[in-house]
């Protein structure tokens, strides 16, 4: 006999590995009783046999199995998506029946789902996982796919007359997951598999990049985030180096540049980890930091990362691949917000919010408000910019940039008497391989500090020889270059340029920022500007607006900084169109014309350090749409309406 000490001993001892087998091989229960009376009850009256007998009905369902349609998950994922494993595990035991995992592709959909597949597959008399459903195009395909992959408790069926047929599903329980669908027909298949299912008990997960097409479907809706630099840095360290060592001091500097430019994307962390495995030379692991940076195909990227990333831009229409391009290869990553992009966008692809909101919905671009810049992620990025650089485009080039200019700009060796008439001509033939692209499909150029500007002609000399590089792969350029530019329609100009310029420019820019000794703006009037212009910045010391300056019918945005001139044409009032006005510094500027009450679209106004301006117009107060007003300066010390027509008004 044992002591009472030595008899909790053992009961506790017994708990613990039940416990610890409950874990491994399923549902356990506790029975304080001797063998005997366990295996061979007194009578069915007896309390050890109703407990037992109780216990082994309850988990008659849910008895564990091992089903041989588990589906092969990464390392490491389990604790890389924990939170939200729980979180969808959670709903799908609850309701609604239907779970969406959404996001960008490579975000983990696919692995969340599997996880989730695996945890509760044993749960369900009828299971079936449907990997990459956006290979089967119509419902015909889908549906033989998942007559010849569905399980019945963990063991694949046969489809036939005697073995089984899918009216067998009907009030069954199912567990079916989609992976990857991509459009109306998948959703309406599944619609159709929960009609003839008719079990409530039944779950179904789908994966999908597109949240739209998820409207028509009753289902819960996660999105599946980005890692954090922690788990980001596990899962790299996990493919790079598998084995248990450290990293030498040379990688290992590496690791957090890398880590950082793969932007929490687990396809983008495995790829280049597994790539890296094995690789003990610094110059390679540079190589593949600049791979990242520019799109390139090292290590077979192309089929490995930058494919897999083009699907959902692949799905955009014609328009809607132009504005990412746009986004990814000029707008991101500058000091323009999404609202001058949007007011582009409405003169060039005549423009709707819901063009944006696929991208949106596509996960190809974040969500942000008109106010802020555009933003997306880093490797959408760079495939934007690879793709706008020609990349499958037979050569064509969108973009003006250091790597896509034509030889002569980047090599003294090179033959221009050869080259001229290739390079200025028409025809896209005949380019050499020497050239990135051909200077009349630019269309966009961004003239940063460090771009030199090289002059051929004295006599209009601007800039005092060549403005000095900055970075071994800067670009010369001339005014003549930018006039030969036929597409160009965004011109970014941060260098100080002369009052030529305006004439030189083509017709269909939408976007022009210019620095320099531009004094009037007659000529982008007189030469056809004006009917595409949707957003002007200028700095310069302007002497006079025309009064044609109401020609500019599509301006939406205008600024003006350190201009001359002392009062607006009464025509200013007559843009019907222009949303955002901005005076920085413009010290001479005395009055705005009664007109001024005229802009009907106007919503946000900045007068900033105008010295001279001393009063509002009367019709000030007509401005029924303005949300926004800041002033600086000796206006905003007297400026007791601008409280009264703006309650937003802000003294700057």
């Amino acid at each position: 006999m044992l002591d009472a000490e030595s008899q909790n001993a053992v009961a506790v001892s017994r708990e613990m590995i039940v416990v610890e087998a409950s874990a491994r091989y399923g549902d356990f229960t506790v029975e304080h009783e001797d063998h005997i009376s366990l295996c061979q009850p007194e009578s069915r009256t007896s309390n050890t046999y109703i407990r037992l007998t109780s216990f082994l009905q309850s988990n008659k369902v849910n008895r564990r199995r091992l089903p041989d349609n588990l589906q092969t998950v990464p390392k490491m994922a389990m604790s890389l998506h924990s939170d939200l494993l729980v979180e969808v595990q959670k709903i799908l035991r609850t309701g609604p029946a239907a779970v969406a995992l959404c996001g960008m592709g490579g975000v983990g959909k696919t692995t969340l789902a599997k996880l989730l597949f695996n945890e509760l597959c044993a749960e369900y008399e009828y299971t079936c996982f449907i990997p990459r459903c956006t290979d089967m195009k119509n419902t015909k395909e889908i549906e033989d796919k998942v007559n010849s992959s569905m399980h019945h408790l963990g063991k694949q069926l046969t489809q036939g007359v005697e073995k089984w047929n899918p009216t067998d599903l009907r009030q069954q329980t199912l567990l079916l997951v989609l992976d990857d669908i991509d459009n109306g027909s998948h959703v309406a298949f599944l619609q159709d598999i929960v009609l003839k299912n008719d079990c409530a008990n039944s779950r179904y997960i789908v994966t999908c990049r597109d949240r739209n097409i998820l409207n028509s479907l009753d289902s819960c809706v996660f999105d599946v985030k980005f890692l954090n630099p922690e788990s980001s840095t596990k899962l790299f360290m996990s493919y790079a180096f598998p084995y248990p060592t450290e990293p030498s001091p040379s990688l290992n500097k590496w690791v957090p540049k890398i880590v950082a430019k793969c932007d929490g994307l687990p396809l983008t962390l495995e790829v280049i980890g597994t790539y890296l495995k094995t690789k003990v030379r610094e110059s390679i692991w540079m190589e593949c930091l600049q791979a990242l940076d520019e799109a390139k195909d090292v290590g077979r990227l192309d089929d490995k990362l930058w494919a897999q990333l083009r699907v959902s831009y692949d799905r955009l229409g014609s328009q809607e691949k132009e504005i990412f391009l746009d986004a990814a290869s000029f707008f991101s990553n500058s000091s323009w917000k999404l609202r001058e992009a949007k007011a582009c966008w409405r003169v060039l692809y005549g423009y709707k919010d819901i063009q944006w909101q696929t991208l949106i919905d596509l996960s190809l671009v974040y969500d942000v408000t008109e106010e802020k810049s555009i933003q997306m992620h880093e490797q959408l990025r760079s495939l934007g910019i690879r793709l706008a650089s020609g990349w499958g485009t037979g050569g064509r080039c969108r973009t003006w940039t250091p790597k896509n200019v034509p030889s002569r700009f980047n090599s003294s060796n090179y033959n221009e008497s050869i080259a001229e008439g290739q390079f200025y001509s028409n025809d896209p033939g005949s380019s050499s391989t020497d050239m990135g692209t051909h200077i009349e499909e630019v269309i966009a150029l961004r003239i940063s500090r460090g771009t030199p500007i090289e002059v051929r002609d004295y006599d209009t000399l601007t800039f005092k020889g060549i403005i000095p590089l900055l970075h071994e792969h800067s670009m010369l350029l001339d005014l003549r270059d930018i006039g030969q530019m036929k597409k160009l329609q965004y011109l970014d100009s941060e260098v100080f340029m002369r009052n030529e310029v305006g004439g030189k420019l083509p017709k269909n820019v939408t976007l022009l920022r210019l620095r320099g000794d531009v004094n009037n703006l007659h000529d982008l009037v007189d030469r056809g500007l004006a009917r595409s212009l949707a957003v002007l910045d200028l700095r310069a010391p302007l002497t006079c607006l025309p009064t044609t300056v109401s020609d500019f019918q599509n301006l939406e945005v205008m600024k003006f900084a350190k201009c001359l001139f002392e009062d607006l044409p009464e025509a200013f009032g007559q843009l019907p169109r222009l949303r955002h006005l901005t005076f920085r510094w413009c010290e001479n500027l005395r009055s705005l014309p009664e007109a001024f009450g005229g802009l009907s679209q106007l919503q946000s106004l900045k007068l900033k350090d105008c010295w001279s301006l001393e009063a509002l117009p009367d019709r000030f107060g007509n401005l029924s749409q303005l949300q926004s007003l800041k002033i600086s300066g000796e206006l905003s010390q007297n400026c007791l309406r601008a409280s009264e027509i703006c309650p937003s008004y802000k003294a700057w």
